[in-house]
């Protein structure tokens, strides 16, 4: 199965790097992680639990980073084992600077057992939104990281050069725009926390307006998976031959 996409965070090159390569974040962000222990400079030990179907089980392996040019890309190696059977994957992480933020954009192959015999919409669907989790963990904790004067100065630089933003996006690798994400803007100003707002959902406390904006996140992404899965049982058996 092919994985590839891209994710825009407000933050540099060098922030973002040094929070994929940091055990403390990782063990935070990445869903279902159960252990991460790094064994030397680019091997490290991991157990998932993942919880949504097709791919519910647990998962454990040996993730490798190699290649590394700081702080613009790397290849990475997953070989382990699950209920499904072996895992296998292999892809390449990439930075991109663009103005004050920065695109991720990743590219490879996840190969999982007897899971590659289920449509691979419904596979994609699911990996797609493990993934999306993932950089929205990674974003709130840059976000956490950034004192809120940088938030502001780079929202504010990022304004005048919105066409340029634009222009550069189209110049962007097809892949990437295919399934590129928009990163989350500082806290609260998001359409979804301003809906969060005006709906009076936290009472006007900041904290509790976040938590009802994960809980809405969390049950759209649901919805959309149980959609992919709706829609793969119902495909035309001869397109799953």
């Amino acid at each position: 199965m092919d994985v590839e996409g891209a994710y825009t965070l407000q933050a540099t090159p060098e922030e973002v790097w040094k929070c994929l390569m940091d055990q403390q974040i990782l063990r935070q962000v990445l869903p279902g992680v159960e252990h991460l222990e790094a064994l030397d400079e680019n091997r490290y030990a991991i157990r998932l639990a993942v919880r949504h179907a097709p791919l519910r089980g647990s998962y454990e392996g040996l993730v490798t980073v190699s290649d590394q040019e700081y702080p613009h890309c790397y290849r990475i190696t997953v070989e382990g084992e699950s209920r499904h059977g072996p895992v296998r994957g292999e892809g390449w992480v990439r930075l991109l600077r663009r103005e004050h933020n920065t695109v991720v954009s990743y590219q490879g192959v996840l190969n999982v057992g007897r899971a590659g015999l289920l449509p691979a919409p419904v596979l994609r669907g699911t990996t797609k939104m493990l993934i999306q989790q993932f950089f929205l963990g990674l974003a709130d904790q840059l976000r956490v990281m950034r004192p809120p004067e940088i938030e502001e100065a780079s929202e504010v630089a990022a304004q005048p050069n919105q066409v340029s933003a634009q222009r550069q996006e189209r110049a962007w690798p097809p892949e990437a725009i295919r399934a590129s994400e928009s990163g989350l803007p500082a806290r609260g100003r998001t359409p979804l926390h301003s809906l969060v707002r005006r709906l009076r959902l936290g009472g006007g406390d900041p904290q509790a307006e976040e938590r009802w904006v994960q809980a809405i996140r969390r049950t759209a992404m649901l919805a959309v998976l149980l959609l992919l899965v709706w829609v793969g049982t119902r495909l035309p058996r001869r397109l799953l031959a």
